[in-house]
């Protein structure tokens, strides 16, 4: 039964730490990550430095795309700005880049890098991802320029090492973020406004409008709360047995609902329970079990018909793009909330770690992956890591361990380039993997879910059943400074966590994918598909 809360709004609103109730809640801990909610006079102070600073860079016409390295919450936001907005014009375009495959790397390089600015976004400053890709493109940038640091920005906590560093280095700018702020909310801080400004995003309207908003959730009421709504609804569901939120979202929203899924995942993931966000294309629903929560979004009211017919428990459209600020704060809000009625502290993520020390021993201790062949076939092989009963002869695939028990999930995790045609074809599988086992699927890229669903799979209940994607990349580079390089940490990090579920109990099954990328997963397509096993 959900917990009966008196005044929710009112007390998030006066920073009331004991709205959450958790096994170990640190009221000066929490204190320390509330800075989100007012935030809005902080930033209004400051945007007419973002925006004088933007222009000049504008006005230089030296940079023709931005780059932000980061990682979870300082890179997702920017990213959702990235796709929801085109580059104004002379402004430079934007691209985030969160992950460690050989292959986004060489992505970045290809297009060239001599007119690109480096935003390194990282609230504590050393993130190993980040700092690594840092080390590598200020090395590439240094090859041709005698001053380097002028192509980089630094967003970050005062006194933080990357401030430190970027303040030794002469960088071109470095932003200071509140410390008071996490990073999974700090989308309407510096962390997503520098990145948007420069893009050439009206970052006034957009916190403007997103202010607007905030005004809306100080009322008590739900019915005059959308926020505080929503943040029950989550609640009152996940309590009973509707614990996956089916986010419904159009073409155009995609990389919101990366957003939301981290956010929701890793704030109500922990103390054995939590809420699973399933992001689905609103066009095409794919998971239609008793145990979702549907929510439908679209970008303006005629998209809103798009999902005429699905049952979804709420549905909203933004006015227009300047309303994701506001949609940033009602997520924000309600993920709150939410974790207040679930009783958990949503502004920690206590399991993160434990793939971080796992992807630590893999790449600087020599530790090896158990593991034992189950199938060999031409345009894949599939590993066995923590699943006990794959005992089933080449060339058939034990498909069905993969089955989830009852209110259980199956994740794929993708260490594959985050490329749209591998997008695509893994959406495909998603699909394809509701239909046969009737079980809710979720999607993610290796790294980037490690800071995301990861603490979900680790800390939430014990239901999870995953399917790991691996590959070879035909590129690897070297990172200064360390002794392994970007395919030996893609890895590692693969390994890592695979490792650490398997330690958990949890079936994992891995599928190493041949030659090339897309052929292979429609092979494993077909194969699963054809397999009767696999039937529920």
């Amino acid at each position: 039964m959900i917990r009966n809360i008196h005044n929710p709004a009112s007390r998030l609103w006066s920073k009331d730490t004991t709205l959450w109730q958790g096994d170990e809640v640190d009221p000066g801990a929490i204190l320390d990550r509330l800075g989100w909610l007012d935030v809005f006079g902080w930033i209004n102070n400051h945007l007419a430095e973002i925006d004088q600073w933007v222009q000049e860079t504008v006005a230089s016409n030296r940079y023709q795309r931005t780059v932000v390295l980061g990682m979870g919450g300082s890179s997702l936001a920017p990213e959702v700005f990235s796709k929801l907005f085109e580059a104004a014009p002379g402004h430079p375009s934007l691209t985030v880049l969160d992950s460690t495959s050989p292959d986004m790397v060489k992505s970045v390089l290809e297009q060239g890098i001599q007119n690109t600015l480096f935003v390194i976004a990282s609230k504590s400053g050393t993130t190993l991802e980040t700092m690594d890709l840092y080390r590598f493109f200020y090395g590439q940038v240094g090859m041709h320029s005698n001053t380097p640091a002028d192509q980089f920005v630094a967003i970050t906590d005062a006194d933080s090492w990357l401030q430190q560093h970027a303040s030794s280095e002469k960088f071109n700018k470095t932003f200071v973020n509140p410390h008071d702020i996490g990073g999974r909310y700090s989308a309407l801080s510096l962390f997503g406004l520098v990145p948007a400004a420069l893009h050439g995003v009206d970052v006034f309207s957009i916190v403007k409008r997103a202010r607007q908003f905030a005004d809306t959730s100080k009322s008590d009421d739900p019915e005059l709360n959308p926020a505080l709504a929503l943040g029950i609804d989550m609640a009152t569901h996940a309590t009973n047995g509707q614990d996956k939120l089916i986010l419904s979202l159009t073409p155009a929203l995609e990389s919101l609902g990366a957003w939301i899924e981290q956010l929701v995942a890793e704030s109500t993931g922990k103390e054995g329970q939590g809420i699973l966000p399933v992001c689905e294309p609103a066009s095409a629903p794919g998971y239609r079990g008793g145990d979702a929560f549907r929510v439908l979004i679209s970008e303006n009211q005629n998209l809103k018909l798009v999902g005429a017919g699905l049952d979804a428990e709420r549905e909203w459209y933004l006015g227009d793009v300047l309303d994701i600020g506001a949609e940033f704060f009602r997520w924000e809000f309600a993920t709150a909330i939410a974790a207040g009625y679930l009783g958990v502290n949503p502004f920690d993520e206590p399991n993160v770690t434990e793939a971080k020390k796992s992807t630590d021993r893999f790449i600087n201790h020599g530790e090896s992956l158990d593991k034992h062949i189950v199938t060999d076939m031409p345009h894949f092989r599939v590993e066995g890591i923590g699943i006990s009963d794959l005992d089933s002869e080449p060339p058939d695939v034990p498909w069905s361990s993969l089955q989830p028990t009852d209110g259980g999930y199956l994740s794929v995790l993708a260490y594959l380039p985050m490329e749209d045609e591998c997008k695509a074809a893994l959406e495909q599988l998603r699909n394809l993997i509701c239909q046969r086992l009737k079980a809710a699927c979720t999607v993610g890229f290796g790294p980037r879910y490690l800071h995301s669903t990861g603490q979900l799979h680790k800390g939430g209940a014990p239901v999870g059943t995953f399917l790991q994607l691996t590959c070879d990349s035909g590129v690897d580079f070297t990172i200064p400074g360390r002794d392994y390089t970007f395919s030996d940490l893609f890895n590692a990090q693969a390994d890592g966590d695979v490792a650490v579920l398997a330690a958990r109990g949890l079936p994992v099954m891995r599928v190493h994918l041949k030659g090339d990328r897309l052929h292979a997963i429609q092979e494993l397509c077909d194969a699963f598909s054809k397999s009767p096993n696999t039937l529920n």
